[in-house]
């Protein structure tokens, strides 16, 4: 199977919700905690910075 990457990052910006971010950062699966850092405090308020499923490949 062949797979197409161009412009996969500008095709998947789907962001995370901050409470789906919390539950994975919390799986007991080390590999996918750690696709999931803890986040500040202060990613409630405005100043979070836009997460999305694709930043996860950069």
């Amino acid at each position: 199977v062949t797979y197409q990457t161009e412009s996969f990052l500008d095709k998947n910006r789907d962001y995370v919700v901050v409470e789906h971010h919390n539950l994975m950062s919390s799986s007991k699966c080390t590999f996918i905690a750690g696709l999931f850092p803890s986040l500040p405090e202060e990613s409630s308020k405005s100043s979070y910075k836009f997460s999305s499923v694709a930043t996860k490949f950069k």
